[in-house]
């Protein structure tokens, strides 16, 4: 439960800084309609990227398959750059894409978000503990032998190696709170979807993520 309460906290705290903002604007009659719009999308997509957690999680324990669908992962990388932007850029963060043409899948979207949303917000977390001005992720994804490849990368310092054996446990973390429910997931939803995902980390030089899709899942879903 500490570790669900854990995911769940960015997309109910982030709802909650909007509607504060929100009601802001209304008490200084200062909410113009893009603004509303601006706000009111936010708040919807928070409010998704909830349900989508609940939803994976219960998939999760009660075994239950998923609708899947063709899944362009350019314009799902977009989506979660959108998600991640407001904290990409008050960490003055460079995102590099590096995106192949053509890049589908077919696969549950909903899950494959929660991935690489989830991957991406590692990233920003580990750059906001970098003092250099350079702070990059590179973002590539490309056609390979058995799919679809995506890799994340960030210029951050790097994974101690005696972390890095337990990286996908459940109760794993490299952060100062959680319980690592985010990488757990992770690898329980490539791996269901007929994936593999891995990283490399050196010290002071990064960590990379990978993770690999075929075209078609290769379990039922």
């Amino acid at each position: 439960s500490a570790s669900i309460a854990h995911e769940l906290n960015q997309p109910l705290g982030a709802s909650g800084l909007n509607i504060q903002f929100l009601q802001k604007k209304l008490s200084e009659g200062a909410l113009t309609p893009a603004l509303q719009k601006e706000i009111l999308d936010s708040l919807l997509s928070d409010n998704q990227r909830a349900a989508n957690i609940i939803r994976s999680l219960r998939s999760v324990f009660a075994d239950e398959k998923l609708a899947s669908a063709k899944v362009d992962i350019t314009q799902l990388i977009d989506l979660v750059l959108t998600i991640a932007r407001p904290e990409i850029a008050k960490q003055n963060i460079q995102i590099v894409l590096k995106l192949d043409d053509d890049l589908f899948v077919t696969a549950n979207k909903g899950e494959l978000q929660q991935v690489f949303l989830n991957l991406i917000n590692n990233a920003i977390d580990v750059l906001k503990l970098k003092d250099q001005s350079s702070k990059k992720i590179t973002i590539r994804g490309e056609h390979c032998s058995t799919g679809v490849q995506i890799s994340i990368a960030d210029s951050g310092s790097g994974i101690d190696a005696e972390v890095q054996a337990h990286m996908f446990e459940l109760l794993s973390t490299t952060k100062g709170s959680g319980m690592g429910i985010g990488l757990w997931l992770c690898r329980h939803i490539v791996i269901r979807h007929g994936g593999f995902i891995w990283f490399q980390s050196s010290p002071g030089k990064g960590t990379t993520f990978f993770v690999s899709l075929p075209l078609t899942a290769a379990y039922s879903i």
